[in-house]
């Protein structure tokens, strides 16, 4: 069947995919289509006075695939250059025939650059996704444990306690009893409070604005977590004079509240420090512990919602952190800590005053 050549011609030049004929043996251009004109940013005279081997941006691999491709004809990925030196992925479809005695390689080549960057996108995609799902399971089980841990202990003490009751005891016992239970409550009730904030946080932080005084939100603080402090060993060292600013107090109170029992929780029973100070515009807040203190490659991650540089042991949900840095970056600060492992942290928090 013989094909008409103006119909061969027309096909040749206005085909979307670059078409290229090379000298099977020395890879000289032969010929180049208007697509290749437009790919390369050479006019075909140009493309015509060089090989194939100018427009590879990647040399490794050349003489065997111009090998099978006049062997049997070859597809395969590579990266060619482009006149400005810019180089882009593309997709060589070749195969060998003779030509007026003269063996050619007829080369269909597809510039393939927005594949590859789909290609990247979605891997990217999925490396987010099973990390996502990852988190889910990670905090569903973190979740689970901690959440379960308090109530069924609070189920235990009430049964304890109605038998108690049942067997007339004394009601020192019983109050012991009851402020166990108590305990537990508050410490589920914390949980859970936590991951609401941790939810709401998702989205801008709605802030009621107001007058504050730091070192009066540090004492109250302070004397409610007191009994906690006791339990651990720990002495709070406080040095916050009077400084007012304009901030929500009850999300100040939660910023201050999780790094002390952040510090509390790591540091290993020894005396932890709050300490606040003025300068000009902004307030500079600071909580010092001399425990475990955080590895280099954590003290990013350590910010982020569920994550924890601990062993399990520990406990926590991983929001205390993340919630202060929303809280904080929503009043315009920010938060950051300094650590050295095995000597301590210190989480340093910097708000405007107004």
């Amino acid at each position: 069947m013989h094909h008409d050549p103006e119909i061969t011609s027309y096909l040749f030049e206005h085909a979307r995919d670059i078409i290229l004929v090379i000298d099977a043996d020395d890879g000289q251009i032969l010929d180049a289509n208007r697509a290749a004109e437009a790919a390369y940013g050479y006019t075909r005279a140009e493309l015509l006075a060089r090989k194939i081997l100018d427009l590879r941006a990647e040399p490794e691999g050349f003489a065997d695939q111009m090998r099978l491709a006049g062997e049997a004809g070859i597809q395969f990925e590579t990266l060619h250059r482009r006149r400005d030196g810019s180089p882009f992925a593309v997709e060589v479809s070749s195969r060998g025939d003779m030509m007026s005695g003269r063996r050619c390689l007829f080369s269909i080549i597809r510039d393939i650059t927005e594949r590859k960057r789909f290609e990247v996108e979605r891997e990217e995609l999925l490396i987010a996704t099973q990390r996502a799902l990852q988190l889910r399971d990670d905090f569903l089980m973190i979740a689970s444990h901690e959440l379960r841990a308090p109530v069924t202990n609070v189920s235990l003490q009430l049964q304890q306690l109605a038998r108690q009751i049942d067997r007339g005891a004394p009601r020192a016992q019983l109050r012991v009893m009851s402020n166990a239970a108590f305990h537990e409550t508050r410490r589920l009730t914390s949980l859970i409070d936590a991951l609401l904030d941790a939810q709401q946080a998702k989205g801008q932080l709605a802030l009621e604005l107001g007058d504050v005084d730091l070192s009066e939100l540090i004492r109250d603080v302070t004397e409610r977590l007191r009994p906690r402090a006791d339990q651990v060993g720990s002495e709070m060292v406080v040095d916050v004079p009077a400084i007012r600013g304009r901030w929500d107090r009850l999300r100040i109170d939660q910023v201050v509240t999780n790094l002390l029992l952040n510090a509390l929780k790591y540091g290993r029973g020894r005396p932890v420090k709050v300490a606040a100070g003025e300068d000009g515009a902004v307030v500079r807040l600071e909580v010092c512990d001399q425990g475990i203190g955080v590895a280099s490659e954590d003290v990013q991650r350590i910010w982020g919602k569920f994550e924890r540089a601990v062993p399990a042991h520990y406990g926590g949900l991983g929001l205390g952190l993340f919630i202060a840095r929303q809280i904080v970056e929503a009043h315009q600060g920010h938060v950051d800590v300094e650590s050295v492992p095995g000597v301590g942290s210190t989480f340093r928090v910097i708000l405007p005053r107004v």
